[in-house]
């Protein structure tokens, strides 16, 4: 018989994917099995819980397996392989700013032009979440992979939050979906906005079958919500400087409901304006959309403290508008 008690890394996983997690190397027909045969026995306060693979741990459970795993090889190893020095020395990942951390998370700063992960234009080891990873495991290699608690554009720059273990990734994320974490944004846009506060409520649709075309406004869509502010208007630009703050988190939903608005993002490339692009990157060489997260605030789930943090906006977008 093998026991494992479960920590608060782990709290709030379903059993399933516990099983999975510890025991990759055994088959789902195996793992079906034995929960079938209950060779399988979770243990909360002490007293036996009804098996149910869908069932939540809590920490403090205590799992019991009686089966012998060794039977089933060495556990699989992850086929990702990283080089961390080589990621700590990356110019480019190197400007990757940790603002606050603690033994949860940590919030960092993401340049313009870094993707948040790897995908099909992107290699392993070439992304945010990649860095964030050497970073973490260059201190302690037996800690947790850092995971994306959320994501932003690869052209748009500002804060991230990546949390250092599961636990904190579930528990942040369901503060997302509900609503307790606040997200601001600056975005310099065409035109003079009226009026100079409110909300954007249209609905966004994506198919899967298409990752840029295919996302537009649309009745089928998903419910979508952006306030916003006019904090400055420019004249000799024609352009308004807003600050933006999302109730909800679609794709591209910032840049689509100005779009839609008819007040398109500076530098974007996909819903903007390409004649005003060209001009903004003729005289001031952007080369990426003006939109920047310069804002996180939200009460840290372990010890209720409020968290928040500010980035200040960078130098490129910053001599566009001028000093603020």
């Amino acid at each position: 018989m093998q026991e494992y008690t479960i920590g608060h890394t782990d709290e709030g996983l379903r059993l399933e994917r516990f099983f999975l997690k510890k025991f990759p190397q055994i088959p789902m027909g195996m793992r079906q099995k034995f929960f079938r045969e209950k060779k399988i026995a979770l243990f909360r306060n002490g007293k036996r819980v009804k098996l149910e693979k869908s069932i939540s741990l809590e920490s403090g459970d205590c799992i019991k397996i009686f089966f012998k795993t060794e039977e089933f090889g060495e556990k699989k190893q992850n086929e990702r392989t990283l080089n961390f020095d080589a990621i700590l020395k990356n110019p480019k990942l190197k400007e990757t700013k940790i603002l606050w951390q603690d033994e949860t998370m940590m919030i960092v700063e993401k340049p313009a032009g870094v993707a948040v992960h790897p995908g099909s234009s992107v290699r392993h080891g070439h992304s945010l979440i990649d860095y964030c990873v050497a970073v973490q495991k260059s201190v302690d290699a037996t800690l947790p992979e850092p995971k994306l608690i959320h994501r932003l554009d690869k052209d748009t720059s500002g804060l991230v939050m990546i949390g250092k273990h599961d636990a904190i990734v579930r528990k942040m994320v369901d503060m997302l979906q509900k609503g307790k974490i606040e997200k601001k944004y600056y975005a310099l846009v065409q035109g003079k906005v009226e009026p100079k506060t409110g909300t954007i409520r249209e609905k966004i649709e994506r198919k899967e079958t298409s990752k840029y075309n295919k996302i537009s406004i649309s009745d089928d869509g998903k419910n979508s919500v952006t306030h916003y502010k006019v904090l400055q208007y420019i004249q000799h630009l024609n352009a308004s400087l807003i600050e933006v703050t999302l109730e909800t988190g679609r794709m591209h939903q910032i840049r689509i409901h100005l779009s839609s608005h008819g007040h398109p993002l500076a530098g974007d490339s996909v819903y903007g304006d390409f004649a005003w692009n060209k001009d903004l990157q003729k005289q001031f060489a952007l080369k990426r959309q003006f939109l920047h997260a310069f804002s996180l605030s939200f009460v840290h789930p372990y010890h209720q403290k409020p968290i928040h943090i500010i980035s200040e906006l960078p130098e490129d977008l910053q001599k566009i508008i001028g000093k603020r």
